[in-house]
């Protein structure tokens, strides 16, 4: 009788074992797909951010190209000589 309480007593913890591991798998499956699903966010926000910089870094090489073609048409045209005749008849106009 006393073999067949244990034998009656492990089966029912090796069930419950049996029952919390497949819980425990599903929780585990949904932590796993959060994660990749994290990952991929991360991945994503990372290329965009490496967009943004080559971007901004085309910008600013675009806009150092600016400013020295600028600064050379100021003197050779001299920035603050008179304007020549066909300048200021177009100015006129406007």
């Amino acid at each position: 009788m006393a073999a067949l309480c244990a034998l009656l007593a492990l089966g029912s913890y090796a069930g419950f074992l049996k029952w919390r591991n497949s819980r425990l798998s599903a929780s585990l499956a949904v932590a796993q797909q959060t994660i990749a699903v994290r990952d991929r966010q991360l991945e994503q926000s990372q290329e965009a951010g490496r967009v943004l910089d080559a971007h901004l870094g085309r910008m600013r090489d675009e806009r150092a190209g600016l400013d020295v073609e600028f600064k050379h048409l100021r003197q050779q045209e001299g920035y603050n000589a008179p304007l020549s005749d066909f300048l200021r008849d177009a100015f006129d106009r406007m």
